[in-house]
């Protein structure tokens, strides 16, 4: 039972590894202000696709590459992604401009790996780097709460009723004050 349990454990730390390598970079394209760089290296690229937690996007523009990594999904179809590198603020970018962008610290692997590639690659101008400053916020539909029903109670205040029952009091003891009706008197206990 005991090695029953022991290669069930292995087994299942072996699964999320095979799953992992269903999906993996075969391809990185860095660009600059003129000229692009590309790199199939299996170690280059588990480099260029490390980042860290995500970071608040930079307040304003700094230079930055653009890069495109192709990644093999499975049974040879591959799917490219747009990422943004910016040296200068140690930052990568993900995403798009429809979906939202993405930013995180670099690693100390990515960085050194993209020192490599951009050596000598002029970096594209800061003020086309696109998901800096403040995020955007869209609103695509305002949800207002329910209203909820009122029970009818007549829709009417009752101050006017009460200020009339008032008034009629008020008439019928000055009437029978003028007839020279006395006013009852409160019984004694």
């Amino acid at each position: 039972m005991r090695r029953l349990a022991l290669c069930l454990v292995l087994t299942m730390s072996l699964a999320p590894a095979g799953a992992a390598l269903a999906k993996e970079p075969v391809k990185a394209k860095v660009c600059g202000a003129s000229d692009c760089r590309e790199t199939k290296d299996r170690g280059a690229l588990m480099a260029l696709t490390e980042g860290g937690p995500p970071r608040i996007p930079p307040s304003r523009g700094a230079a930055w590459y653009r890069v495109t990594m192709t990644i093999k999904i499975d049974r040879g179809r591959r799917e490219t992604f747009p990422i943004a590198i910016v040296p200068s603020a140690g930052l990568i970018r993900g995403g798009d401009a429809a979906e939202g962008y993405t930013w995180m610290t670099v690693s100390s692997a990515a960085a050194r790996e993209y020192r490599r590639m951009t050596g000598g690659l002029e970096p594209l101008a800061a003020s086309t780097l696109e998901g800096v400053g403040a995020p955007k916020v869209r609103v695509d539909e305002v949800v207002l709460p329910r209203e909820e029903p009122r029970a009818d109670r007549g829709g009417a205040s009752p101050l006017p009723w009460i200020a009339g029952g008032l008034v009629l009091l008020g008439l019928a003891g000055a009437l029978v004050r003028r007839r020279g009706l006395p006013w009852p008197k409160p019984a004694q206990s």
